[in-house]
């Protein structure tokens, strides 16, 4: 019988677009920069190309040679902004609640600097959700490689096989994080989205919210109570 979420040992989440509320604000923040370098500003149509990609990859790409002078616009503008400005992800918390409820350790792999992502995750009171964050630049290279999960899973210190290990995200880069390390991989994506990039990756579970996801693991519960009582 195949595995499910249900059966996870560990669950390692991305963290822009999967739990946080993310994309407007980093929209917002390439535009400020864009703009303090007299580059033309994006559209959100424009952005939603880039949005997830390997930090360093997506520098060299929108700001070529002043891409050094551009992250330190965009890092002075999310300091200052981001703990005010973002937002959970609805479901987000109840998801991470249940886990926690099972006693199943969760963890961040991120592309956002480390030191962003723990600062965001004080703000939203979630402290005692992760065993271990990586972040940007912190493994030898970022997402899409498998390195940062690998990376995770070690520092976790968790003495599981990787078949007991689910990575959650939303994004292609995740797909490919994951299905590189060799965990079970749950896809957080619309149904278009979902289309346009199954057949190139192993995808175990795909939901199309976390909401959704959130329903799934509440149906579960109920079937196991359903079991157990007979009904």
């Amino acid at each position: 019988m195949d595995k499910t979420i249900h059966d996870a040992k560990a669950v390692f989440f991305d963290w822009d677009g999967t739990l946080v509320d993310s994309f407007l604000f980093l929209h917002k923040a390439h535009n400020y920069v864009r703009g303090v370098l007299g580059i033309e500003l994006f559209s959100v149509e424009e952005f939603s190309g880039y949005f997830g990609q390997p930090r360093e990859k997506l520098y060299a790409k929108l700001y070529g040679d002043k891409r050094e002078e551009a992250k330190k616009h965009f890092e002075a503008f999310v300091y200052e902004n981001h703990a005010k400005e973002l937002k959970p992800i609805d479901g987000a918390k109840e998801v991470l609640d249940w886990f926690k409820d099972k006693n199943i350790p969760c963890a961040i792999v991120t592309n956002k600097k480390a030191e962003l992502v723990k600062a965001e995750i004080s703000a939203f009171g979630w402290d005692d959700y992760f065993i271990t964050i990586v972040g940007a630049g912190e493994a030898p290279e970022d997402k899409p490689a498998a390195a940062p999960l690998l990376l995770a899973i070690e520092r976790s210190q968790l003495d599981l096989k990787l078949e007991d290990i689910w990575y959650v995200g939303d994004t292609d880069n995740d797909l490919g994080c994951s299905n590189k390390a060799g965990t079970k991989t749950l896809f957080i994506a619309d149904n278009e989205l979902y289309s346009r990039v199954s057949g190139n990756y192993i995808i175990d579970l795909h939901v199309p919210s976390v909401e959704s996801f959130y329903d799934l693991l509440l149906q579960n519960d109920r079937n196991t109570l359903k079991a157990n009582t007979g009904g």
